[in-house]
């Protein structure tokens, strides 16, 4: 009967000298997601999502699993096959895990018979995909990379790095499927059809049943490159694929219909305490979930794409501020004046229009707006405002209208636009 002969070919105690070295590498791994999470308080923010826990799960399925903002643009093929050939691929080995560590020693097997060869096709066939995916996109990030900033260069250098490895372990897995096959035949060899087909490039190169050392080899270094990428999930730019899911769930991913308010009038009148911080200046002075939301951005530049400021020249970049803010949280940098220090410039905090277009274009629904908003405050609070910004929040102050028309007209300048747009 067809079935998995998980560590055949390999020495009697590797399996036990797999988890051995899998130890450090995990224990790694755990201390980088703790540091990373541990002031976030998830649990209480998702109880307490928009909507519920239930739209927050909804959430998660449409947009993290079902990944729709992403598929809604031409580029983002590449992703949707890295990321579904991934999940494909780690769904296969957590069954050859349970399979041989778990059934196996009760005395009982789940990849056996048909079930088996289907697998083994289905596994095949989106590790194509997998390995596609990677290679186009690793193509064009290098292609991209001269006209990269300075600034994003390490970043993007980071993607580079992890996508190679990534793309190893691709076609290493699809090597050791065909050495599998090579040094051991069997009659349902074909279900693999990657691995079958290998195996006659393997055999015109001299590959025999004598050279399983050659196997030993590669799969040690498949395995190393795999615990390798774990560890440096937390602390790479891979982040992202822990934070973005959450993300998902505490956000509703539509932009905010009205500014929130610093502070409460009344609240201050009745408690006699005016020491109250209209703007922000640190990133201790964001709110906690603002602060785990950076670690959220995947860098990909789609609220660039939809910014009308950066479309229009001006300075600002809703990707390159929150990727600025980002650098300073993960470098435990929260009391630097973000301002003062160059980490986020003036012009562009004037230049947003806070239309909530880059809200819209998020795959992971950060929202750079409400970082923005909040330092245009504090720059006011620091009398950092030129002569037509303060006529402009003086008219919207006096008459709710940026040109200081009276308010009173409001209506008729609401009707003349009408007409002058029907007529055009």
């Amino acid at each position: 009967m067809p079935s998995r002969q998980t560590f055949g070919l390999l020495p009697p105690d590797t399996e036990f000298a797999m988890y051995l070295a899998l130890v450090p590498f995990a224990l790694v791994f755990c201390i980088g997601v703790y540091l990373r999470f541990r002031a976030a308080g998830l649990a209480r923010l998702l109880i307490n999502a928009p909507s519920g826990i239930g739209c927050a799960l909804g959430r998660l399925l449409q947009y993290g699993f079902g990944q729709r903002r992403v598929a809604q643009r031409p580029r983002g093929w590449p992703h949707l096959a890295i990321f579904y050939g991934f999940l494909t691929l780690l769904f296969g080995s957590v069954m050859v895990a349970a399979d041989w560590d778990v059934f196996q020693p009760l005395g009982s097997r789940i990849l056996l018979g048909t079930p088996y060869l289907y697998l083994e096709t289905l596994l095949d066939a989106l590790g194509l995909v997998f390995v596609a995916g990677l290679s186009v996109a690793l193509i064009w990030r290098l292609l991209k990379l001269p006209g990269i900033s300075q600034d994003q260069r390490p970043l993007q250098w980071q993607f580079l790095l992890l996508g190679t490895g990534l793309l190893y372990m691709g076609v290493t897995g699809f090597l050791l499927e065909g050495l599998r096959l090579t040094l051991t035949p069997v009659p349902w060899a074909d279900w693999s059809f990657v691995g079958y087909a290998l195996t006659g490039t393997l055999r015109s190169l001299g590959v025999t049943e004598n050279d399983q050392n050659i196997y030993v080899i590669l799969w040690w270094s498949h395995a190393l490159v795999a615990f390798s990428l774990i560890a440096a999930l937390p602390y790479s730019a891979l982040l992202h694929a822990l934070a973005a899911p959450a993300n998902l769930m505490l956000h509703s991913g539509r932009p905010q219909l009205g500014l929130d308010t610093p502070f409460d009038l009344r609240q201050i009148a009745a408690d006699g305490n005016f020491d109250v911080k209209a703007g922000v200046a640190t990133l201790a002075d964001f709110s906690q979930v603002q602060r785990f939301v950076l670690m959220a951005c995947t860098d990909c530049g789609r609220c660039d794409d939809a910014c009308p400021g950066v479309a229009s020249g001006t300075v600002l970049s809703p990707r390159r501020l929150v990727q600025g803010l980002r650098a300073r949280q993960l470098a435990n940098a929260a009391a630097t004046d973000l301002l003062a220090s160059g980490t986020v410039s003036a012009e562009a905090v004037w230049a947003c229009t806070t239309c909530g277009a880059c809200v819209t274009a998020c795959p992971v629904f950060i929202q750079p707006v409400d970082y923005i908003v909040p330092m245009r405050r504090e720059l006011l609070t620091r009398q950092q405002a030129d002569k037509r910004q303060i006529e402009l929040l003086g008219n919207l102050g006096r008459n709710f209208n940026p040109y200081g028309l009276p308010a009173a007209n409001r209506a008729q300048l609401a009707a003349e636009l009408a007409a002058s747009n029907h007529t055009s």
